[in-house]
């Protein structure tokens, strides 16, 4: 009994009154580990008990030999990059890190993280400071230059990988719990979006998502609600748990377990204790325990339990809104208790101690003793070196016990006070955090017009760090607010910092789709800039958000425009693949493959900006206007030798040794795929090996054996993610997916595989190779029998594939080729004259397997039309050039087409009634497959 007098109140941490909700969690939980997708929300009013319930779930989870990765949102700190996630991630490379009995883990995890990532680690490193801890060396230096959208996707990529790595170094479940989600951001949830879609689709890891948010603080514009209504997007499954406020015998429950007493004795303490708290959990405990400091809830030694006058706590005036009893208890505490908890409110729910002491030495203010003060008050934590506020609710009543007026205020002096020990002690994250303090406080807050300069200044910083941490959001917002401290003709008075506020808001708002934005700071870049070079930048990411928008025709003639004025000029080029080809060759014989290799790097400025451009028009011309796509090429080339090499170089030589091939010299377009390949190593940069090794697999397909190339799309994948190109990705797991077809891979395998693709497509916008990929996938579905319908196309789907002549080309082939397996005459003519139709707008100069494919099966059905058809001698033609062009390729690879013209030649044959050499040619078809393990 003496130790209830000395110590209070002490309240357990088993989740009461919500048996069936924790069975649902695990319910949730046991279907993942089986190997289904799901993500669990837990939502319901402030005080309710969500956190007590995932932190119980949490245990649960840990003790079945999971791994509990936690991290938790906050109001005030919404300006940092990742903050929860993070944190979460930071917590458990912690534990990896202090823990003896994890060192093999440890070690594990670090051998992982650098062979699978390598020199990409850097980025995870800069976001997660224990990790480069156990990586043993500093965060490399991160390029800041690079394409944003590839940088925000790269790091959800890297994240997922390191979900991986860290459930395949434990051979565990990796949970993931978010709280507070109400204050998310959306490059968090993107890349928790980003997770459930890979590792949905991972045989390899197992991997559970559980989020907290208040009811009635997530509405349409949260983007916590947009993984809430698209979850089947990531084909997750999305289990709701929603928690009200205890019931009276809940309330009563939780009191006589606190008090020890029989729940007959309780029940008249609890009925009042229920009306007053309307049930909260939490209320329900501040109320108890606010009721031992006054006396009314007390220890009787003579009784030996605890007592109560009923009537005395019945009348006792507590005021029934929590955050109102809240702030009239601070207000009863001490001044320097009270003062030092409102300067923590203000820095959000949780602080750890080192940054106390620093806080401390910029305020020149004693403040952990008060701290911890409150910590025997019940209102603080104090753990693993954090001071952490007892509940939400308690944070924020301290800091809404102070006026509006004062916090500007205090927010305004803790971001100066701080920003000098910042830039001292090279901290990014103390910089973070008094830029975000600053921002809390607002322009209104300034005193001295010097500092709206300082500011603003910090606030560029802020961003470019946010950007290098890949949180284009959180840098979009540092920028935004730097801008808004800048003042009346600062285009004159502050130049430069304009310009890089501008510059650098407009590249964020590309990337996190914010279209007007991006709109409104470009105009504002190309009215006030004084030189046309300083408007390059968002003349790019302005034709950038056009060719994302599907507004190809337009991003190509504003692309070509500037090049014009930069004295590149694309129009009136009217020569043929061939001569254009030729051009290139003469341009290169002047070199050597070491030559080119040690070639210095591109410097320029000018031409930089020249490069990203050339390959934006590469990109949207390969759809639109396949025949002037050679000549871009040839440009990235020349500009290449002449100013040096950029990370686009390697695209150029890749692209001709494909055009090369195409044209029919395979081996030597290969020997310029191993030239782009090598070039990726020398010109400093990775960001576009994933179309690099794309482009140059498909040429390695008419000289390799095709189950050599799936491998080598598998790591174009895995380059393409880890520089978050997400087109390139798709691009090799579409060719993956068509290679496999090819090579034989069973049907059903083949299907399922299409179907995981698809859904990733869908899910990242991919709309094109969407619609390829349900082109192929209707055919598959057919071959097996299956006859499903076609899903339904959209307008945007039906205005793509009537105006983009290289899918309806596509979208013929299919048809045909699946009404000849079916043996449909009028079906197959119909679809087969369409292909030849839109043959000459629609094929692309690159050289890819499909086109091997296309002559085959075009040669077969033409043989057939041919024996079936009254113009037999207009098929009779086609079918012999197919056979031409595969006599070729055969030449160049036995393996993948020698037993395809052995059967062209015995079409041939029976078209010409020469049974016996139709049969001889049937029989090396079937001994040539043979041999080459074609099925």
């Amino acid at each position: 009994m003496g130790r209830l007098s000395t110590i209070g109140l002490q309240f357990g941490d088993t989740v009461l009154g919500r048996n069936a909700e924790l069975s649902a969690i695990k319910d949730a939980y046991r279907r993942v580990v089986s190997g289904e997708s799901e993500l669990v929300t837990i939502s319901g009013p402030s005080g309710s008990g969500k956190s007590l319930m995932a932190s119980e779930f949490g245990n649960y989870v840990a003790g079945e030999g999971g791994i509990v990765l936690s991290g938790k949102f906050d109001q005030l700190q919404l300006g940092k990059p990742f903050s929860a996630l993070a944190s979460a991630f930071d917590k458990y490379c912690g534990i990896l890190l202090h823990d003896v009995e994890l060192n093999l883990t440890r070690q594990e995890v670090a051998r992982k993280v650098k062979s699978v990532l390598g020199v990409e680690a850097s980025y995870l490193a800069k976001m997660i400071p224990n990790l480069a801890t156990i990586l043993g060396h500093e965060p490399h230096p991160v390029d800041n230059d690079e394409g944003c959208v590839n940088a925000q996707r790269r790091m959800q990529y890297l994240l997922c990988q390191f979900v991986e790595i860290i459930s395949s170094s434990s051979s565990a479940t990796v949970m993931l719990f978010l709280d507070d989600l109400q204050w998310t951001d959306a490059a968090s949830i993107a890349a928790v979006n980003q997770l459930l879609l890979t590792t949905g689709n991972s045989q390899n890891t197992i991997f559970f998502f559980l989020g907290c948010y208040r009811e009635g603080d997530v509405g349409n514009g949260n983007p916590l609600w947009k993984v809430l209504c698209n979850s089947d997007l990531v084909n997750a499954r999305c289990t709701e748990i929603k928690l009200d406020f205890m019931d009276m015998n809940t309330v009563n429950t939780m009191v006589s377990e606190t008090l020890r007493l029989s729940p007959r004795l309780t029940r008249t303490l609890s009925i009042v204790i229920h009306h007053k708290t309307k049930g909260s959990p939490f209320f329900v405990s501040q109320l108890m325990i606010s009721l031992t400091k006054e006396g009314l809830l007390r220890p009787s030694l003579a009784r030996r339990r605890w007592d109560w006058d009923t009537e005395k706590i019945q009348c006792h005036q507590i005021h029934d809104d929590v955050a109102m009893f809240l702030a009239l208890s601070i207000g009863k505490l001490s001044q320097d208790v009270k003062s030092s908890l409102c300067v923590l409110s203000c820095f959000g729910s949780s602080s750890d101690i080192s940054f106390i002491k620093i806080l401390e030495k910029a305020l020149n203010k004693s403040l952990m003793d008060s701290l911890d003060l409150a910590v025997a008050e019940g209102l603080l934590d104090k753990r693993d070196d954090h001071y952490r506020f007892s509940h939400d609710r308690i944070q924020e009543a301290a800091y809404y016990i102070m006026n509006i007026l004062d916090r500007c205020n205090f927010h305004f002096n803790y971001g100066m006070a701080l920003a000098p020990l910042a830039s001292r002690m090279e901290d990014d994250g103390i910089l973070l955090t008094a830029v975000t303090q600053l921002n809390l406080a607002g322009t209104e807050a300034v005193q001295d017009k010097k500092q709206y300069v300082i500011v603003a200044n910090l606030n560029l910083r802020a961003g470019k760090i946010a950007m290098e941490m890949s949180d284009f959001g959180a840098a979009y917002s540092y920028f935004d607010y730097g801008i808004s401290f800048l003042r009346k003709k600062h285009w004159d008075e502050h130049y430069d910092l304009s310009l890089q506020l501008f510059d650098s808001a407009a590249k964020c708002a590309l990337t996190i789709g914010d279209l007007t934005s991006l709109e409104l700071l470009s105009q504002e870049v190309i009215t006030k800039a004084h030189f046309f070079e300083d408007k390059l930048n968002v003349t790019y990411f302005s034709t950038c958000a056009l060719a994302a928008s599907s507004q190809l025709p337009e991003a190509i003639e504003k692309g070509i425009d500037v090049l014009s004025k930069l004295g590149i000029e694309l129009r009136g080029y009217e020569s043929s693949l061939e001569a254009c080809v030729q051009e290139t060759e003469d341009l290169l014989s002047g070199y050597t493959d070491d030559e080119i290799l040690n070639t210095r790097r591109m410097t320029d400025p000018n031409m930089i900006i020249a490069m990203k451009f050339l390959r934006l028009l590469e990109v949207g011309m390969t759809q639109i206007v396949p025949k002037s796509v050679p000549y871009v090429t040839q440009r990235i080339i020349q500009l290449s030798l002449l100013y040096g090499m950029s990370p686009v170089s390697p695209i150029g030589f890749v692209y001709f040794g494909s055009y090369i091939a195409k044209l029919g010299d395979i081996n030597r377009g290969y020997q310029y795929v191993q030239l782009a390949l090598s070039l990726l190593g020398t010109v400093g940069s990775r960001e576009n090996a994933g179309e690099v090794i794309c482009v140059g697999t498909q040429v390695r397909t008419y000289l390799e054996p095709l189950q050599a190339a799936l491998e080598h799309h598998n790591e174009g994948y895995a380059a393409a993610m880890t520089s978050g190109d997400i087109s390139q990705a798709t691009m090799n797991t579409f060719c993956l997916d068509f290679l496999r077809f090819c090579a034989g891979v069973n049907l059903h395998i083949v299907r399922d595989k299409y179907a995981e693709s698809q859904r990733t497509m869908e899910e990242r916008k991919q709309v094109l190779f969407t619609i390829y990929s349900e082109q192929n996938q209707r055919s598959i579905s057919k071959l097996i029998g299956a006859g499903e319908e076609p899903k339904y196309v959209s307008a945007e789907e039906q205005s793509i594939l009537a105006t983009n002549s290289a899918i309806f080309r596509a979208y013929a082939y299919q048809n045909a080729y699946i009404s000849f397996m079916f043996r449909s005459y009028d079906d197959t003519k119909h679809f087969t004259e369409k292909f030849f139709a839109c043959t000459s707008n629609a094929t692309w100069a690159n050289l890819f397997f499909t086109e091997a494919v296309h002559a085959f099966y075009i040669g077969l059905i033409s043989f057939w039309l041919a024996r079936q058809s009254r113009d037999e001698q207009h098929w009779y033609e086609r079918g012999k050039a197919s056979k031409t062009a595969l006599k070729k390729w055969a030449e160049s690879c036995k393996w993948n087409f020698e037993n395809k013209w052995y059967l062209l030649n015995a079409e041939e044959s029976f078209c010409d009634n020469d049974a016996d050499a139709a049969k001889a040619y049937y029989d090396k078809a079937i001994s040539s497959a043979r041999d080459h393990k074609v099925r």
